[in-house]
């Protein structure tokens, strides 16, 4: 039996989960690997299978949704653990197999998540979460969780009053990295696929709770490049997001009167047009600016012409420089980055990812973020969160 049965959901995202299962087989090179292609139409299904033939990689003919696609995985899991993990993500060496340990110390508890960054090392709020009751969800909705980020009452949303450092007790576990204890599964169930995409992990954290096991964050690194499979400029973005909170709401706070019923549809239906126009000005604005930005990349040097040859095609990356290093990034680049270097692109078979999002982590901490790139000689590709190249 492996420990961890990981299972990954694809939708037109195959480079981006190439480095991901990359980074699960450093991390646990023993894990069960389930992969659920959505219908992508870019080759990601035989492109993975040529890749990785390890893994398991199961073809649906339609695009299920997030939570049906896991479910279809979640039974032919085999591990004592199931990770269910985004595709935009890339795991730290040591994130997975201190999970495994932590959770065998520990019965009581019956899902974990991680400390989740950006691709610019910011920490991301949904690292950690509360369950979003009326009450907390009001809060959040209007704003007052942003001006009082260290209030229990008004930012019980993301938990921003809590030490992001230190292991706590979380309500909420993101589906992006959610550790479960498979017998734990056995219980209350996979996701519940009324849920097509977001909220999902809400309502099966909820379900965890209620029977009867805890929660927990574990200061572990990852890096989440934030929804690269999903168009956030389109309206339905907007709608499937919000219309999942009112799933969520009908299904677990039905006890509340119609008149403050009213009141969640008619707040929830305000923060979907908003959203929805909020995003696509975002997009607009960005179009717009100018968002090139120059480069250090800091690996082996017999790498470097390839690297070079590769961001003469880029979009945002220009004017590249090179710092010889491997192992530790921190004393490869200690006083070798001057002002005019936005972006820092990282050889992984020079750095472990401990050291690369230990070092964007650190940086972003000191109010200094770069774009993060991650180059590959065995896939021959450079990704950003912007993109592939």
């Amino acid at each position: 039996m492996p420990p961890v049965s990981v299972i990954i959901v694809s939708y037109k995202v195959r480079y981006y989960i190439e480095q991901c299962l990359n980074s699960v087989l450093r991390s646990v090179p023993d894990a069960q690997i389930l992969v659920v292609d959505n219908k992508s139409d870019d080759g990601s299904v035989e492109y993975l299978r040529d890749k990785f033939p390890q893994a398991e990689i199961i073809a649906n003919d339609y695009n299920a949704g997030f939570g049906k696609a896991n479910n279809i995985a979640l039974a032919k899991a085999t591990g004592r653990y199931v990770l269910f993990l985004n595709p935009d993500t890339v795991v730290a060496e040591r994130t997975i197999s201190e999970c495994v340990e932590y959770m065998d110390a520990h019965p009581e508890v019956g899902a974990v998540g991680v400390r989740m960054q950006y691709g610019n090392g910011r920490f991301a709020l949904e690292s950690r979460r509360s369950l979003p009751t009326p009450s907390v969800s009001f809060w959040h909705m209007i704003g007052l969780g942003k001006l009082f980020p260290k209030s229990r009452l008004f930012a019980r949303y993301h938990c921003t009053y809590l030490d992001k450092e230190s292991e706590c007790a979380i309500e909420v576990v993101s589906g992006a990295y959610m550790f479960v204890r498979k017998e734990v599964l056995d219980k209350v169930g996979g996701f519940d696929e009324d849920f097509f995409m977001y909220g999902e992990d809400i309502d099966l954290s909820y379900r965890i709770l209620q029977a009867g096991y805890q929660n927990r964050y574990l200061p572990l690194p990852i890096v989440h490049y934030k929804g690269e499979s999903t168009v956030k400029t389109s309206y339905r973005y907007a709608k499937v997001f919000y219309d999942a909170m009112l799933i969520f709401f009908n299904k677990h706070f039905k006890r509340y009167s119609h008149l403050f019923a009213l009141l969640v549809r008619v707040v929830v239906g305000c923060r979907k047009i908003g959203t929805f126009i909020g995003q696509n000005i975002h997009a607009h604005s960005r179009r717009l600016a100018d968002f090139t930005e120059n480069c250090l990349y800091v690996g082996r040097k017999d790498t470097f012409a390839d690297v070079e040859r590769m961001i003469s095609d880029s979009t945002y990356l220009r004017n590249p420089q090179f710092v010889e290093g491997a192992d530790d990034a921190g004393s490869a680049l200690e006083g070798r980055i001057d002002n005019g270097v936005k972006a820092v692109i990282f050889d992984t078979d020079a750095f472990s990812y401990d050291a690369i999002l230990y070092w964007m982590y650190s940086r972003a901490q000191e109010g200094r973020r770069y774009t993060m790139g991650l180059y590959s000689a065995g896939t021959g590709h450079l990704i950003t969160e912007d993109e592939v190249i």
